[in-house]
């Protein structure tokens, strides 16, 4: 396991809990009925992004202490998928007491991280062995 020094004590750098899932949204409609309708999730707050992702709309949706987003990419863009990362991808964001070592561990056993500055931007995404898109987080909330 990487190791870390975090506050002067010498401590293994790990997963320490779950930030978010994404679900990238193809049906609208139908995703909205089976989350809120079926499940009985709540939409707690919606965001059009700009920048890169410009249009692309974010549900936040929770139920009980649980939250996670659903992603609807604007039209014009519905048929491109970006690189491994990109919020138009499923994916679960975990979060990390320190992403440097465990960063470098990926990296030293093959895995291609989508960010070679994870450090300072406290994230990265990669895929795993099942095809599964996992991100790393160390953002303090």
């Amino acid at each position: 396991m990487a190791e870390t020094k975090a506050e002067g004590s010498k401590t293994k750098a790990k997963v320490i809990g779950l930030r978010y899932n994404n679900v990238h949204v193809l049906e609208l409609e139908k995703t909205m009925k089976l989350y809120r309708e079926i499940l009985g999730f709540e939409l707690v707050d919606a965001e059009v992004l700009g920048g890169g992702l410009a249009g692309m709309l974010v549900l936040k949706v929770k139920a009980g202490d649980y939250m996670m987003t659903l992603t609807v990419t604007p039209p014009q863009h519905m048929g491109s998928l970006g690189p491994v990362g990109n919020t138009n991808h499923n994916h679960f964001m975990l979060r990390v007491n320190d992403i440097g070592p465990i960063g470098d561990r990926l990296k030293e056993e093959g895995y291609v991280l989508e960010n070679d500055n994870y450090v300072n931007d406290l994230y990265t995404f990669f895929t795993g062995p099942n095809g599964e898109i996992i991100g790393l987080s160390s953002w303090q909330e």
